[in-house]
Formats: C-alpha cells, sequence, structure tokens
C-alpha cells in the first residue's frame, strides 16, 4: 500500500480556491441570469457590497445614538477613538483648507473600506474588496469628488490651469500638462490595485494555510502520523498570519483614505 502524502492534495485543493475567489454569480456559475434587455449578473461580491454598506450603515446609526459629549460604553469609545484618527492623522494633517468639510466623505471611505477588509476575513465571505470591479467603483468615487470639488473651488478653467505647478515655463507647460493629466487618470486604477492586489493576496495565503492545516490533520485519520503531527505548526501559522491580516486589512484602508485625502488637497490647494 502507497503511503499517504498529504502534498499530492494540494494543486488541487489550491486550484478550487482560486476558483471560489473568482467572481461568481449568486448561483455558483459564471453565467448571466438573463434580464431583459440585457443580461445582469448578481454576484456574490455584489452581494458581499451590499451587505458591506447595511453594516456600515447599522453602526453608524447605534453610534450617532450612543454619542454623547463625553462618550460612555466601549463600543462608543472605540469608534470615537477611530474617528478621532482620521481626523487627526488623515484629514487634518494633510488637507489644509477646511478639512472638516471633506471630513465626511473621507472618513465614509475609511470605514466602508475597513468592514469590507473585515468582512473579508469571515470564511466564505465575498466583499467589495476582494474582486477588482469593487475596489475600482470606490476609486472612481474617490476620483469623481476630488475633481469636483476642485472645479467647485477654482472653478473648470482654474482647476485646468492648476494642474501645471506655478512658475514652470510656458513652452513647457503643455508637456507638463499632459503628463499630469494622464497622471490623474491614473490614479482611480493604482489606487483600485493597491487595495485589491492586497486583500487577494492575503485571502490566497490564508486559504493556503488553511488547506495545508486540513490535509495535514486528514493525515491522522489516514494513518499518516508523522504528517498529522505537524498539523498544529500549520494551525499556529494560520492564526498568526490571521491577526497579520487583521492588521493589513486596517493598514489598507489607512492607505486608501490618505490617499483620498492627498488627491482632495492637491484638488483644492492654491499652490
Amino acid at each position: 500500500m502507497e503511503a499517504y502524502n498529504p502534498l499530492t492534495e494540494l494543486p488541487a485543493k489550491v486550484d478550487h480556491l482560486l476558483h471560489a475567489l473568482n467572481p461568481l454569480s449568486i448561483f455558483g456559475t459564471y453565467e448571466s441570469p438573463k434580464v431583459m434587455p440585457t443580461d445582469v449578473t448578481i454576484s456574490t461580491n455584489l452581494v458581499g457590497y451590499i451587505l458591506t454598506a447595511v453594516a456600515f450603515f447599522l453602526i453608524m446609526l447605534a453610534w450617532s445614538k450612543r454619542y454623547t459629549v463625553v462618550p460612555h460604553g466601549r463600543f462608543v469609545n472605540i469608534f470615537d477613538f477611530i474617528f478621532e484618527f482620521v481626523r487627526t492623522n488623515i484629514v487634518e494633517s494633510i488637507i489644509h483648507t477646511n478639512p472638516r468639510k471633506y471630513l465626511p466623505f473621507v472618513a465614509t471611505i475609511f470605514f466602508f473600506v475597513l468592514i469590507s477588509n473585515l468582512f473579508s476575513l469571515i470564511p466564505g465571505a465575498k466583499p467589495a474588496t476582494g474582486v477588482i470591479s469593487g475596489t475600482l467603483s470606490m476609486s472612481f468615487t474617490v476620483y469623481l469628488y476630488f475633481n469636483y470639488v476642485g472645479i467647485k473651488e477654482k472653478g473648470g478653467l482654474g482647476y485646468l490651469k492648476s494642474i501645471v505647478p506655478a512658475g514652470v515655463p510656458g513652452f513647457v507647460a503643455p508637456i507638463i500638462m499632459a503628463i499630469e493629466i494622464i497622471s490623474m487618470a491614473l490614479r482611480p486604477i493604482t489606487q483600485a490595485l493597491r487595495l485589491f492586489a492586497s486583500v487577494y493576496a492575503g485571502h490566497i495565503i490564508l486559504g493556503i494555510f488553511a488547506i495545508l492545516t486540513e490535509i495535514f490533520a486528514m493525515g491522522i485519520l489516514r494513518g499518516a502520523y508523522v504528517w498529522g503531527l505537524t498539523t498544529p505548526l500549520w494551525f499556529l501559522l494560520l492564526v498568526v498570519l490571521y491577526v497579520l491580516e487583521i492588521m493589513v486589512a486596517a493598514i489598507q484602508a489607512y492607505v486608501f483614505s490618505l490617499l483620498t485625502a492627498v488627491y482632495i488637497e492637491s484638488a483644492t490647494s492654491s499652490h
């Protein structure tokens, strides 16, 4: 009888993991349900997007009802601490002209991304940040917003002129403007890819270590006790990585909202 080797199961299980991470319809297939006059896909990630929005609304509602001048309760204190962190370390430290005006938008972006990232750590969950279309939708919202406030603050022509830094010689200005416009157009793509890549890579890493924990634990049931004895090690590594992913979820929310504040500052500043 051939000795059991758990690693032989790894490729097939990893392939299944990658398949599960892809956007699927709620019916478990890639096919779109036909809805006239066009095909519309209700994906599991879209459901995750909606659940994230609902969770965010309920958390804000609960916080607003319990909020007082002197915060009371663990939930209110934690949320108030995070909100103050966003206000002080992201909005006010980056946006110098009337930062309070842009606080609601930046804070909303931060909490939505944070909740979505944390939601992604629930086994089987398919959050908005776990697919590129979800992160693109958020980054394009940021893109539209900072251009809107820039035009509102400076006017259409003034905003266009502000793209070129002051003091640039006239003959160089068209080249600089072209470069800046291209750079600005790429902002939503790079912002979306940074968030998606981090979340997607985290899913793959956690999934692989969960698979390793499972197949080595199955070694005990199949008589491969030497393999099975390593199960606690794989499980410990999985727990450590899970804690690290919680930290990454918060860091990525911080980076995404920080970039949002930077874009707003560059669009509204007078220099």
